[in-house]
């Protein structure tokens, strides 16, 4: 089926100004072209959908979700205590949920036992409603280190490599690994390193052998450090914890012009605390007590705009199925961006779409509206380059051609 798609404005995703007029053409699952209302006539041979005061964009692509989490406050029992069965019909709720608010593509970032290859197979087969999905199976962390769990755990260079080859068996598109405790897991330490530079250098090494890439989840500056002294490709959260609980933090300047020259990607998951503040969500004092992330969000900006300046190359996660952050929250990633970091709309929107697609290794896939790529499209109901908060308000979403949403009604 061929569509065309007409708003006052479209935004390509690789360009720092949008199109006027713009207009997206659609044959079946594909783009086949990106041009202006003059140049189609007043008849196009096709279907179209027209929004007016609207804005045509790439479809987000959401880089850390927990598909087998549920968001909900009691998330971490749910987790420990809920059966296989259970857990996997959770995941499949949460991509039909993630879909309908605009994301085209995710990643899961970490789910227990196989669901997410599972859920995957079922996207792909039309079986069940989702976005297009990248997969890293479960987390490789230590014994009783963060989200152990759910993840497998490996103590050595020869565990973690066999972990690793593991996963990559069973299907991983990436390897997730955590170099850092974790808020989400008691006792985990969260402002201490779990593996050595060493260990991470060997991941890569061997992840880079099978075609893969790897992730590191890292809250500790030493965390930080030993990720970009190893090369780890995509640093998680970054947060740059103090070893001294006194203290908040602990950034270190000259490790983030090495993530920078090495071009290595991070994702901040910034948009936590804005999500509590905007839904009217109080922080209850023990998690103040044990978060810097949420006690100085303030402090927290200005380390991750100054890696921003230094160069650092950021995409965009909401770390989804933690507690209070909702598969649909996508918008409020960018939002913090803007808001919170001080970068521009079209910047936060890129890191949104073309840069994660990078970081995924599918940007000559989708990320982008232009020709022979896949037809991954929103169109928002307003100008979100004057008003990043019209990201919340997706009139049109198109997934692999595939129409979700029109005219604000969802049609799955």
């Amino acid at each position: 089926m061929r569509r065309f798609l007409l708003a006052d404005q479209l935004i390509d995703g690789f360009n720092d100004k949008p199109i006027k007029n713009g207009v997206l053409i659609l044959q079946d699952k594909k783009i086949e072209a990106v041009t202006t209302q003059d140049q189609i006539g007043k008849d196009p041979d096709g279907e179209i959908i027209n929004v007016a005061g609207g804005t045509i964009m790439p479809g987000f692509i959401e880089m850390h979700a927990h598909m087998h989490c549920s968001a909900e406050p009691e998330a971490f029992d749910q987790v420990i205590s809920e059966s296989h069965e259970e857990l996997l019909m959770r995941s499949v709720e949460a991509m039909r949920k993630t879909l309908i608010s605009g994301v085209t593509t995710v990643r899961d970032l970490g789910s227990k036992n196989e669901i997410a290859f599972a859920v995957k197979k079922a996207v792909e087969d039309r079986k069940i409603n989702g976005p297009r999905l990248l997969v890293t199976g479960t987390p490789i962390t230590t014994t009783a280190g963060h989200c152990n769990f759910f993840g497998t755990e490996a103590d050595t260079a020869e565990n973690v490599i066999s972990a690793l080859r593991h996963q990559v068996k069973l299907g991983a598109d990436y390897i997730k690994i955590m170099s850092t405790g974790g808020v989400f897991t008691p006792r985990s330490n969260v402002r201490a390193a779990q593996y050595a530079t060493d260990v991470l250098r060997l991941a890569v090494e061997d992840a880079e052998r099978l075609g893969v890439r790897v992730a590191a989840h890292c809250h500790a500056t030493e965390g930080v450090v030993n990720c970009a002294e190893a090369g780890i490709h995509n640093l998680i959260h970054a947060t740059w914890l103090s070893a001294d609980p006194k203290e908040n933090w602990d950034y270190r300047p000259e490790i983030a012009d090495k993530i920078a020259e090495k071009e290595l990607w991070v994702d901040p998951t910034i948009a936590i605390a804005t999500i509590r503040t905007e839904k009217g969500i109080p922080f209850t004092d023990e998690e103040l007590l044990a978060s810097a992330v949420l006690s100085d969000m303030e402090g927290r900006f200005a380390i991750l705009k100054d890696m921003w300046d230094r160069g650092v190359k950021f995409v965009a996660g909401l770390d989804t199925g933690m507690s209070y952050v909702e598969f649909g929250d996508f918008a409020y990633t960018p939002q913090s961006m803007v808001e919170g970091m001080g970068i521009s709309e079209m910047e936060a929107i890129i890191c949104s779409t073309l840069s994660s697609a990078q970081c995924l290794g599918i940007d000559e896939i989708t990320g982008t509206l232009e020709p022979n790529k896949s037809a991954d499209v929103i169109i928002v109901a307003g100008n979100p380059l004057k008003d990043i908060r019209k990201l919340h308000d997706i009139d049109t979403i198109i997934s692999e051609g595939r129409l979700i949403k029109r005219a604000n009604k969802v049609l799955i």
